[in-house]
């Protein structure tokens, strides 16, 4: 698929019954599509054109003028200065990330880790994919790791907060910023980061995340491609996702998150500081989808870099994930 073709996004199956409507916000549900881009429309062709009497194009004119004349008036009396977009929404503002929320995030307590484990029914694990080649991008030697989403996406909104913790362990993140999903789609306003002006450096994993697709920009499906895929982003896309639709997660080529690992749900009506602040519970649902997902990932990143760093791969709930996924952290 090109990057101007649209992308899919998928909820899962833990997603799927609630995607014909939103998390009881009153806003629109997006038709249940769960934020998938927008589809091709074709261009109709005009009608023949007739040929106007100058005395009917005088008339017109006059009526233009009229009609232009009344929308600035009332644009100034009704305040309209401020634009908003479809059921008066607007896209949601994009914040430096709190430090605050940061640290709560990237210093999840070993102990946590551990408690939560897989995550149990919290979470929809990832796919396995053996005797792949190892992954390499950028031109770097290190084993990588790829994500693929769209701003707009509630189910990416969801799987950053799983990333943010997990690589935080393996290395340190720069300019992640706070955002929400789209308030037009199913799920409207899930709590979330953005990667797109994100930096990654890490003695183990090359991590490089792509924020695809643009935020919604005035209605369900009116995002656009932010970030356009290169060459071999997009083979790799292809290759071990078909369809292609966001989120997705290719880790090493050997662990890949293929549909939402996270409920969007168990988001719903929280701040990023509320989400973070859970992150200490391991019995809260929030925490054992975000926990969960979390160990999985880093059993994949364990399974590729020879189980760096120790203290890490060694932890009980990683290696829950690992025996899990039937690989070796």
């Amino acid at each position: 698929m090109s990057p101007t073709q649209s992308s899919s996004s998928r909820g899962g199956a833990k997603g799927a019954a609630a995607r014909s409507g939103g998390a009881g916000s009153g806003r629109p549900s997006g038709n249940g599509r769960g934020g998938r881009p927008a589809q091709g429309r074709a261009i109709q062709a005009r009608p023949p054109g007739r040929r106007v009497q100058s005395s009917t194009m005088a008339v017109i004119a006059v009526v233009l003028v009229v009609v232009v004349v009344l929308v600035v008036v009332l644009v100034k009396v009704t305040g309209g200065g401020s634009s908003s977009g479809a059921n008066g929404l607007k896209p949601p503002a994009v914040t430096t990330a709190s430090p605050a929320v940061l640290q709560e995030v990237e210093n999840v307590p070993n102990s946590v880790l551990s408690a939560v484990g897989t995550g149990g029914s919290n979470v929809n694990p990832p796919v396995v994919q053996k005797h792949q080649p190892m992954l390499h991008l950028n031109g770097s030697s290190k084993p990588a790791a790829l994500y693929i989403g769209g701003l707009f996406c509630p189910y990416c909104a969801a799987t950053r907060w799983s990333l943010l913790l997990a690589f935080s362990k393996f290395g340190t993140f720069s300019g992640v910023q706070e955002t929400t999903s789209s308030p037009w789609d199913v799920y409207p306003d899930t709590p979330t980061f953005d990667f797109l002006h994100a930096t990654y450096s890490s003695s183990y994993v090359n991590f490089v995340p792509v924020e695809y697709l643009s935020q919604d920009k005035d209605g369900l499906d009116t995002h656009t491609v932010l970030t356009p895929l290169t060459s071999t982003e997009q083979r790799i896309y292809s290759t071990y996702d078909n369809p292609e639709g966001v989120p997705f997660v290719d880790i090493g080529n050997l662990v890949f998150i293929k549909s939402a690992p996270i409920d969007p749900q168990l988001l719903d009506g929280k701040t990023q500081a509320q989400v973070a602040a859970l992150l200490s519970d391991p019995s809260s649902p929030v925490t054992q989808a975000i926990v969960g997902t979390a160990n999985y990932i880093m059993a994949g990143v364990c399974a590729i870099d020879g189980g760096q760093p120790g203290s890490v791969c060694t932890n009980s709930g990683v290696q829950a994930a690992a025996k899990a996924l039937g690989i070796n952290a």
